[in-house]
């Protein structure tokens, strides 16, 4: 076995565990149907359209890219999946694979971590830490794999080839790998697992070769891009990397290091010999600094976190809060055991609860929201650079209905060309309080621009359209919040 110290067995045969698992996910893919409005879109479009989109820099002019495309890989996989799912229909597939894995990954974490065999009803906690935690699971990104990869190696026994291989698999997939293989390969240094160590640190190294003979020198500077993103945004903000508790963003990031690695080498320094037997909560423990200063490794992480604090509650026999859901929990599993015997479990209660939980899904749908992109069909738009006033979803709704479109900003939002200072400046302007008419001409003109679509919300911007009339910036509609701009290039 690669796994290591399963406590408890499926209690139906593995390949009816399975079987349920990939129904749930398929009717779970199927309700929420699209699941992502962002990067998972642009995905899927350049994955579709490669011979179009190209690369990064050819989507997104004046980026910090040029024919550079970090998620080439990805691409390349989705592309698989295209071959024999429709465009319409792919991002069912690939959530269906993706939910199965981590529905499967959950149960044994669950079967391994938690001191209580749950039998039939481990389907429902599943179902429920799923439905609590697929945000990022569901989005299109390769940051998904992370999550299941993550997953999978806190599983492992402590041996070379297994952690060696399957991070040797995952790294090429997705260019900033080697933050998730170094908390893993810290956490095992920490527990002085010295195969799992090695065989994460030279499959890391071997991947990081294989960027750099690739094309080095570009993989350089998107590593670069990476660690200085805070900087590059100058104080622009973007939801998923904002951190968990507010006050942090008020906290020097280099003071912030300082102070976490303090903390946890005091918490590992008193409290050695618990970490040293548990692998989820060092993991935890080690890795806050990411999933307290940035969202989407909360999110990624979440399935592992709700798993721990559950294990607590359950194996807990002190307080008397935890004592009650512990008792409703074994009421609860006493009476679905007792239908299992007489079968009514498995044709009445799987189902339906699948049926339930695929309802909840389904609330968490865009499948409207995507409908607005239908608007950049339009063929004024082909082939047009269109410059938005703030970073938008309707950069991802566009390309999916519009692969030949290119737009400034790009999805990485302080990846603007930083050569021309004045203009980097202008960028940020325009996106954190607006630029006035002579200004937003000369941006449009740096950028060479053919539309400018420009969305209200600044109560404090105040923009005059005879001026902008006579800079050849001319309005043209208004599309709900939206107002377009068509470009003359005479002026």
């Amino acid at each position: 076995m690669i796994f290591s110290n399963i406590k408890y067995k499926s209690y139906l045969p593995i390949y009816i565990s399975a079987i349920i698992y990939f129904v749930a996910a398929f009717f779970f893919s199927y309700s929420i149907d699209i699941s992502m409005i962002d990067d998972g879109l642009r995905h899927i479009a350049f994955a579709a359209n490669l011979d179009v989109m190209k690369n990064w820099g050819e989507v997104f002019p004046k980026s910090l890219f040029s024919e550079y495309d970090p998620w080439h890989n990805w691409h390349l996989l989705i592309a698989l999946f295209l071959k024999i799912f429709s465009y319409e229909t792919v991002h069912i597939a690939i959530n269906t694979v993706v939910l199965f894995v981590l529905m499967l990954l959950i149960d044994s974490h669950i079967r391994r971590k938690i001191n209580y065999d749950f039998k039939t009803l481990i389907y429902l906690v599943v179902f429920s830490i799923v439905m609590f935690s697929f945000i990022r699971y569901l989005n299109l990104r390769p940051d998904l794999l992370s999550g299941l990869y993550v997953l999978f190696v806190l599983l492992l026994r402590n041996k070379f080839w297994p952690v060696f291989i399957i991070t040797l698999i995952y790294g090429p997939f997705y260019y900033v790998y080697y933050i998730y293989s170094a908390f893993l390969g810290l956490t095992f240094l920490i527990q002085k697992k010295y195969k799992q160590f090695f065989g994460i640190f030279l499959a890391s190294i071997l991947v990081l070769i294989y960027y750099l003979v690739n094309d080095g020198t570009a993989f350089i500077e998107v590593v670069k891009y990476v660690l200085t993103d805070q900087q590059l945004r100058n104080g622009l903000n973007v939801s998923e990397s904002m951190p968990l508790f507010k006050f942090l963003t008020n906290i020097n990031s280099k003071l912030l290091l300082v102070v976490f690695v303090l903390i946890v080498s005091i918490i590992l320094y008193y409290k050695y010999s618990f970490f040293k037997e548990r692998t989820l909560e060092l993991f935890i423990l080690i890795s806050s600094i990411l999933w307290l200063n940035q969202g989407r490794f909360f999110y990624l992480f979440l399935p592992i976190i709700i798993i721990v604090v559950f294990s607590y509650i359950i194996d807990c026999d002190k307080k008397k809060f935890f004592n009650q859901v512990r008792k409703y929990l074994i009421f609860t599993k006493k009476y679905i055991n007792y239908s299992s015997k007489v079968k009514l479990f498995y044709f009445i209660v799987i189902p339906y609860s699948i049926f339930m939980f695929a309802y909840g899904f389904s609330t968490y749908t865009y499948k409207n929201e995507l409908i607005d992109g239908k608007l950049f069909q339009a063929e004024e738009f082909n082939n047009k650079t269109i410059l938005l006033n703030r970073m938008n979803v309707d950069i991802y709704k566009a390309l999916y209905f519009n692969p030949t479109l290119h737009f400034v900003p790009s999805c990485g939002i302080g990846w603007f060309d930083n050569s021309d200072k004045q203009m980097k400046d202008l960028y940020v302007k325009l996106q954190k309080k607006g630029l006035n008419e002579e200004e937003l001409y000369t941006f449009i003109k740096y950028v060479n621009a053919d539309f400018y679509i420009h969305y209200s919300g600044n109560e404090e911007q105040i923009l005059d359209f005879k001026k902008l009339e006579n800079y050849g910036i001319i309005a043209q509609k208004i599309n709900k919040n939206r107002i377009i701009f068509s470009i003359d290039k005479n002026k």
